[in-house]
């Protein structure tokens, strides 16, 4: 071979070149250090005319030799090159990355080894900072300005060679503001983007969806404003938090969204309602607070500003909106606010310009106002929190009045925010701590597993994220995602525990959630039982602590969105049901979740078998019906007729009980009878049917 030459030397490695000879000729290649007797290889590398040597010494010559074999089976002698490697080798390929604000992380990528890494860097105009350590793939550069543009270069040569990669250019953003507005028992559809009446418009509101994303599937693992305030500021499930109920203070051990940006550079405030969440240790985790210390009507406000008691004689949702204006205008970037109103909670303090606004309007109330009247919990309507007819009128038109006031005040923050120059970098986020029944089921409240109660709304601005008018239909959003949410759009490389996902990721499809468990623990005085349900895209399941029965529900979230029909007693359902309890069962291990109790006294009341077989086969009997004939003790009977008397007799015509009948659907619990056979008469204006039956204790 001829032509020899050596290229790509480095301190590790060298790349042996010649020319071909007769064609068809194999080759053989050899290396040594120069100073050696003995070769390294007898290669063969067939018909290349290349090899790259590697894991070479650095700063050592080395003697490489090919040889040909040609067709005719002879060798011919090795033809010799001789080459140096070099002192030291920069890295390969070099990264930069932005973590946030104030650090980057450095990586390269090298094929030589070396025994130090240095990392050198400046901004504009300024001395270059040199740091140095150990063998790694990897350097965080803390300590960085925000909104600042850095030089970079990089050595895994001795610092006495003075050799550098060529220069990086990284350009730090600054993370944006963040306003975390937060409602009290707010519902969902409380808001024109949701749904609320066509007379009722939330335009500013509104407007947080229209220029952001709207996730239609937004839900709190526990509806109750304590437990669901401690989760969102922490990003953790309710039973980790300890905040199981209202009264039970957030530990000032845990780390809190406020804490974790104060330490990342925001100037952070808490204005409005606090609940016990923050301010519990000696150290307040906020550069500025305003919380309300008590209530006494919506004109004096008393608040803890800043740890002193202080009275402003003013509506308090417009002291609240105006706190957060003046450090919008005010507080250099980054600022966070957790800007919290107790709109629209019980009692509502509508501002007196929207006081009877809604008064000569109608309201659309849907079918799911009515009554359970069969395959419902016993306890739900006897805590006294039912809501129905001109209470409920007058109620939801308080609401309405309070939330309009609140819009205002939104787009008095949003003239701020725009004025300001600081809209199109502020993360905006509108919420609620939970939902609430009004009058659903004619309930009232929020600690239930129903939609109105666990469902909330969720707005985000955002233009470095979201499109405008976008919406999220097909994956559940909850509450335990604001967090990570907030600590991804502030740049926080946060390395504690979370049980949430940021909302991106939901939003982008990088991360999906088709079901989700929700808890609401009760204290061992109410006549409530613990309830736990699974909610997916198709079906809800409910599971309550009762005792003796086993107390369920489920609803068919599809075809049943209002959940007006409780189909855990419909055979027809009977394996999705099964389905459900294992899914339940497996989800209470996954939270970790062995609450016991309270185990109350409940059962499901009106358990009308006969009803729901009447609507599955959509067609409704001419005569009398008694279910079942065969029965341990309790039956249930239906009447075409507006009343009707049942008489009961035994096999020899003895009558052993009567009852009056007045309900198109009657439970009744047969007398202490013996086994046997007994004829059940049910007559009414001289008409008459008998039904046999079998009283058999099984």
């Amino acid at each position: 071979p001829t032509g020899l030459y050596i290229s790509d030397i480095t301190s590790c490695s060298a790349t042996f070149h010649w020319k071909a000879t007769t064609p068809g000729s194999n080759y053989t290649v050899y290396y040594k250090i120069s100073t050696s007797t003995v070769w390294a290889g007898n290669i063969q590398v067939r018909k290349d005319t290349s090899y790259s040597a590697t894991g070479l010494l650095p700063a050592t010559k080395y003697t490489f030799a090919v040889t040909a074999k040609c067709t005719d089976g002879s060798v011919s002698s090795k033809q010799r090159i001789s080459a140096t490697t070099a002192f030291c080798s920069l890295p390969d390929q070099v990264s930069i990355e932005g973590l946030n604000s104030n650090s980057a992380k450095i990586t390269v990528a090298a094929s030589c080894s070396y025994d130090s890494l240095r990392v050198r860097y400046n901004s504009s105009g300024a001395s270059p900072t040199t740091v140095s350590f150990a063998v790694a793939d990897s350097y965080i550069v803390s300590g960085l300005s925000s909104n600042s543009t850095y030089l970079f270069q990089v050595s895994t040569c001795p610092a006495s060679f003075n050799l550098w990669t060529d220069m990086d250019t990284l350009q730090l953003s600054t993370p944006p503001n963040i306003i975390f507005i937060l409602l009290d028992d707010s519902r969902s559809d409380y808001f024109s983007c949701n749904g609320a009446p066509r007379f009722f418009q939330t335009p500013n509101i509104d407007r947080i969806a229209n220029e952001g994303v709207n996730f239609k599937k937004s839900f709190v693992v526990t509806s109750l404003c304590q437990p669901s305030r401690a989760s969102i500021a922490t990003g953790l499930f309710t039973l980790k938090t300890g905040v199981t109920e209202n009264g039970i203070p957030l530990d000032s051990s845990f780390t809190t969204i406020p804490k974790v940006l104060n330490n990342n550079g925001y100037y952070t405030a808490l204005i409005g309602k606090n609940h016990d969440i923050f301010l519990q240790g000696k150290q307040p985790e906020f550069n500025y607070y305003m919380v309300f210390d008590h209530y006494v009507n919506n004109k004096g406000q008393k608040f803890d500003y800043n740890g002193t008691l202080k009275s402003i004689n003013k509506d308090y949702v417009l002291t609240l909106t105006d706190s957060a204006i003046r450090l919008v205008k005010s507080v250099n970037d980054p600022l966070f606010i957790w800007l919290a109103y107790v709109v629209p909670h019980y009692p509502q303090w509508p501002l007196a310009s929207f006081v009877g606004r809604y008064d000569n309007f109608k309201i659309p109330w849907k079918p799911d106002t009515a009554k359970f009247d069969v395959n419902f919990p016993s306890f739900i309507y006897k805590d006294g929190e039912e809501l129905y007819g001109e209470t409920l009128d007058t109620t939801y038109r308080n609401v309405l009045e309070d939330i309009a006031g609140l819009d205002s005040c939104i787009g008095e923050l949003y003239k701020a925010l725009e004025s300001s120059g600081k809209l199109d970098n502020t993360l905006l986020i509108f919420t609620s701590d939970n939902g609430f029944m009004m009058g659903s089921h004619q309930l009232n409240g929020k600690t239930h597993a129903y939609e109105p109660s666990m469902r909330i709304p969720l707005f985000i601005r955002y233009p470095e994220w979201f499109i405008p008018s976008s919406t999220v239909n097909d994956q559940f959003a909850l509450n335990l995602d604001l967090t990570p949410t907030i600590y991804e759009a502030a740049q926080v490389d946060y390395q504690g525990s979370l049980d949430g996902v940021s909302l991106k990721k939901l939003y982008d499809g990088s991360f999906s959630r088709k079901e989700f468990y929700y808890l609401m623990l009760h204290n061992p005085n109410s006549i409530s039982p613990v309830k736990r349900a699974i909610r997916d895209s198709h079906f809800k399941y409910i599971h309550y602590t009762c005792n003796p029965d086993t107390v369920e529900e489920l609803f068919d979230m599809k075809n049943d969105s209002l959940e007006l029909t409780n189909l855990i007693n419909n055979s027809n359902y009977a394996a999705i049901a099964n389905v459900y309890r294992l899914k339940y069962d497996s989800i209470r291990i996954a939270w970790n979740d062995t609450v016991a109790g309270p185990i109350k006294n409940c059962y499901i009341q009106n358990p009308f078998v006969l009803k729901q077989i009447f609507e599955d086969a959509e067609e409704t009997p001419l005569e009398p019906v008694v279910y079942p004939t065969i029965t341990d003790g309790s039956i249930e009977i239906y009447i075409p007729w507006a009343f009707a008397l049942a008489r009961l007799y035994d096999n020899f015509g003895k009558q052993v009980g009567e009852w009056q009948i007045t309900d198109e659907f009657t439970q009744i619990l047969l007398p202490d009878l013996s086994d046997g056979i007994y004829y059940m008469n049910i007559s009414h204006a001289g008409l008459s049917t008998t039904e046999k039956l079998i009283i058999h204790a099984f």
